[in-house]
């Protein structure tokens, strides 16, 4: 099922992160050098202190949800960001929305709407007694697209089972050319996507 989805979301992003919005009759080899060599950046890992360009570009959006031994933990890359997990499992099929901090004062409900409606579509449902807890802060966002960005939202959210007590930890972002409210869909589906990866029962 994560695999899947994940595989999904790559199609998605594969054509606008290598050729942005232009159609091409066919790849050239150039092309298919250049896709190799994406490719092979996604793939990598690297600890977000030494590889995020956020530390220089955008450090108001660090310190205000995770904490230094998370950064110091977290590991990924720019394309589909960087993780902790501590070995974080939780077979149930009911969660909890523990938190949706927004730092941004402008997204929060929207957010909100987009993640219950995607745990809605993996058959979720929300308790607020559930062991399977989401947290959530909103640390940065951009409404309009520009040269440089789509109209994207920063996430940095944990899953954790407060049973076991282990936690997964996410800071990541999603854009879209469709707009903000496409962008947050594609976010609260990259994070159910990896609630779901983690779901015994339902693999």
């Amino acid at each position: 099922m994560r695999s899947r989805k994940l595989t999904s979301l790559f199609l998605f992003l594969f054509p606008f992160a290598i050729f942005g919005q232009e159609t091409k009759p066919e790849m050239s080899e150039a092309d298919f050098k250049e896709g190799l060599t994406f490719v092979a950046r996604m793939s990598a890992k690297k600890p977000f202190l030494k590889d995020a360009s956020d530390i220089l570009l955008e450090p108001k959006s660090l310190n205000q949800f995770f904490t230094g031994r998370i950064y110091e933990k977290l590991e990924g890359n720019a394309y589909f960001g960087y993780q902790w997990d501590e070995g974080f499992t939780c077979n149930e099929s009911e969660v909890t929305i523990e938190e949706i901090k927004d730092l941004t004062a402008s997204a929060g409900a929207a957010y909100r709407l987009a993640l219950e409606q995607s745990l809605a579509a993996d058959g979720y449902t929300i308790n607020p007694s559930a062991i399977c807890q989401i947290g959530i802060a909103i640390v940065g966002i951009e409404a309009k697209e520009t040269e440089r960005t789509l109209p994207g939202v920063m996430i940095e959210a944990y899953l954790r089972n407060s049973s076991t007590k282990k936690s997964f930890f996410f800071r990541f972002g999603a854009g879209s050319p469709r707009g903000l409210a496409a962008a947050m869909r594609l976010s609260a589906a990259m994070l159910v996507a990896e609630l779901e990866g983690r779901n015994g029962r339902r693999n």
